[in-house]
């Protein structure tokens, strides 16, 4: 469980943080927790995760959960979600290109605003990002030649 699958930071697997909270983590009584009872934890938070796809997570059989998955499985162990994060710079980065984004929709004016972003890969909402920054500074020049006097564009 050395690898890093993408979801576990610092070298370290999803896998093998899961594995982490389980031997550190233990109930109010002092008893480490089984896969069963953080699943019936989650369930019981309204998140749906089994006890069984916890195992494969352990294992590293399953190693793409879904971010509704980790947020259960953090709050049953009461930690945050971020311990599982691979890079939280990463994530700070996609937050600010999300916010440069939003920001950039405003100057154009929403002009792509009916665009469902959950359909796109991030390298295509890089792309729209690119062309919207090309739209602002293209609307920033008409906006300062008018002010100048010198004609619309």
């Amino acid at each position: 469980m050395d690898g890093d699958d993408g979801l576990g930071g610092n070298g370290h697997s999803f896998s093998d943080k899961l594995c982490r909270l389980f031997d550190t983590v233990r109930d109010h009584n002092g008893q480490p927790y089984t896969g069963k009872r953080i699943a019936a934890k989650a369930n019981a938070l309204g998140y749906s995760v089994s006890d069984a796809y916890i195992s494969q997570l352990r294992t590293g059989k399953a190693r793409t959960p879904s971010f509704r998955t980790v947020e259960g499985i953090a709050r049953a162990f009461e930690v945050s979600v971020t311990y599982f994060l691979s890079n939280p710079e990463q994530d700070i980065d996609r937050v600010r290109r999300q916010q440069d984004y939003v920001q950039l929709l405003a100057v154009t004016r929403g002009q792509l605003a009916n665009v469902d972003l959950g359909a796109l890969c991030p390298d295509t909402i890089e792309a729209m990002i690119g062309l919207l920054k090309v739209l602002k500074t293209q609307a920033e020049l008409a906006a300062e030649r008018s002010d100048n006097g010198t004609g619309a564009a």
